[in-house]
């Protein structure tokens, strides 16, 4: 019955967005098999095809590079994508090196793309900050960006991501301790 009201919830418009999340925490069985972080990682792995294709993540506002680190997790598991990371807190910034010095990490925080950003054409973008969210949404909307799948850290659970994000292409695939993560439709499975 649970995994019924989930598929029903994830058919709601945004103005039941909050009943919506419900539907994308419970989709592929994330409710009981991706309940841990080892779990999560497994599902997230399989329905994103992280092994077909080597890649390169980018996080954003990236903490000490420990606590719910996704790139942590691919430098781990899948070492052929390679990850960057920012930090815009000075002490912060200094956890990580110390955390993860293999990483390459770069103080300060990334907002306009379209000023120093060519360079960067990223497979995939995590992100635990608002401005850094907007940011790569702008990005996004403006045809500089187009990465295959990016998670933004929700904790208000608002529509505002999902809103932003939809008429761009993307479709939110799932939900995990409030990060969204979006996948982009338009491109063909494996396609980076």
């Amino acid at each position: 019955m649970r995994r019924l009201r989930g598929f029903l919830y994830r058919l709601l418009p945004a103005w039941g967005f909050r009943k919506k999340i419900a539907g994308f925490e419970r989709r592929w069985d994330l409710e009981s098999e991706g309940f841990t972080k080892q779990g999560f990682f497994r599902i997230f792995r399989k329905q994103f095809r992280l092994d077909e294709k080597a890649g390169s993540l980018i996080e954003l506002a990236v903490g000490d590079g420990l606590v719910g680190s996704l790139g942590l997790w691919l430098e781990t598991e899948i070492p052929a994508w390679k990850v960057r990371a920012w930090e815009h807190r000075e002490e912060v910034c200094r956890q990580f090196r110390r955390h993860r010095p293999k990483t390459e990490i770069h103080p300060g925080r990334i907002t306009n793309w379209g000023r120093g950003g060519q360079d960067m054409v990223p497979d995939a973008i995590t992100t635990r900050g608002m401005r850094e969210a907007s940011g790569v949404c702008r990005a996004i909307r403006s045809g500089i960006l187009r990465p295959s799948w990016l998670g933004i850290w929700n904790p208000r659970r608002r529509a505002v991501w999902y809103r932003r994000l939809q008429p761009e292409g993307y479709r939110l695939e799932l939900v995990w301790q409030n990060i969204e993560f979006y996948g982009d439709w338009r491109r063909k499975p494996g396609d980076r």
